[in-house]
């Protein structure tokens, strides 16, 4: 089985991601996206998670404001496409080496077509993302935000133009829902644990 989390900036995807790592004894892929997208196309990671805060980086916005380039010379492709393709690769090898777990990245899209994927996706209310936001990047409650609102925005942006048959947070875009700000973030873990294990069975 294998675990994708779509996320709410600040409503504890990624440590959640990492807890199931450890609870289940499987790998998790996060940050190591950008390293490895970074790696593969020369590019720098902090230019790679810059690229890809931003709405154009995705796939089909480049193949549309770039109709006529010549996809044949390395140098005219976009970096959007060439990082959004690195990751998808990196996505598909790890998924056929066995159970893990991805944050981010279109994770569920790219792995649309395998059986064994749990899709989860975790939000919160406002009131606990601005402080999560505080506590973790010591900044002020407008600033943070600010943040989220930025950020999650460009999360939407990224996962819509990704991904053609799916919406960002819908419910209609994964198996599980799940409110980290009523549920905390060891209640979240609990629950995709029991669905993870649920499923593992009955894939059997």
């Amino acid at each position: 089985m294998i675990i994708t989390i779509g996320r709410q900036f600040c409503s504890g995807g990624s440590e959640i991601g990492r807890k199931l790592s450890e609870r289940l004894g499987i790998p998790y892929h996060d940050k190591n996206l950008y390293e490895y997208a970074a790696k593969s196309s020369g590019l720098s990671e902090n230019y790679v998670r810059q690229v890809e805060e931003t709405p154009t980086s995705s796939f089909l916005y480049s193949m549309a404001m770039y109709p006529y380039t010549e996809f044949g010379a390395d140098n005219m492709i976009p970096n959007g496409i060439v990082i959004t393709a690195d990751q998808s690769n990196f996505i598909l090898e790890k998924a056929k080496e066995g159970p893990c777990i991805f944050v981010g990245r279109c994770a569920d899209d790219v792995l649309k077509n395998r059986k064994d994927v749990l899709n989860v996706f975790v939000y919160a209310d406002m009131e606990s993302r601005v402080k999560r936001a505080m506590e973790r990047y010591n900044i002020s409650e407008k600033e943070a935000m600010k943040s989220i609102n930025q950020t999650d925005k460009c999360r939407a942006s990224y996962y819509n133009m990704n991904c053609t048959r799916k919406k960002w947070g819908m419910k209609e875009s994964y198996h599980l829902l799940l409110d980290s700000g009523t549920l905390g973030i060891d209640g979240v873990v609990d629950v995709i644990e029991r669905a993870y294990r649920s499923m593992e069975e009955k894939n059997k």
